[in-house]
């Protein structure tokens, strides 16, 4: 049985933006898809195409691997920027957080590490320059 995803209309616009095209960003958020919502690939936070694209969890394109556009995801930027301008508390925050994922995952050895919460978000957000 095939099930096809349909990206909401936040979601198909989000698609529209930017550089990799609709059709790469499309297949990219489909790959994220989970109960109707988009995670990140990498944190599983549900995903926000309605925030500034200046926002840290902004939506943005990750390659799974460096410069292969055959293998894109969807993570918040601040994750796909890891540590750019994470206050160091904040940068152990998100790398605890990860780590939790993976062990829920198992993609990492169980340990007892705890989650970020849905609302967590680092102080500063980019900026234009």
């Amino acid at each position: 049985m095939t099930i096809n995803w349909v990206l909401n209309k936040a979601w198909m616009e989000w698609c529209r933006k930017g550089k990799y095209g609709v059709g790469k960003k499309h297949d990219a958020a489909k790959k994220s898809l989970s109960n109707n919502e988009v995670r990140g690939y990498y944190s599983d936070i549900v995903l926000n195409p309605d925030l500034d694209d200046k926002n840290s969890m902004y939506p943005s394109i990750d390659h799974l691997y460096p410069s292969d556009e055959s293998e894109l995801v969807v993570e918040a930027r601040i994750f796909n920027d890891m540590k750019t301008h994470l206050t160091p508390d904040e940068f152990w925050q998100a790398i605890e957080h990860l780590y939790a994922v993976g062990v829920r995952k198992g993609k990492i050895a169980k340990r007892t590490p705890k989650e970020l919460g849905s609302d967590w978000a680092p102080e500063n957000d980019y900026v234009k320059r």
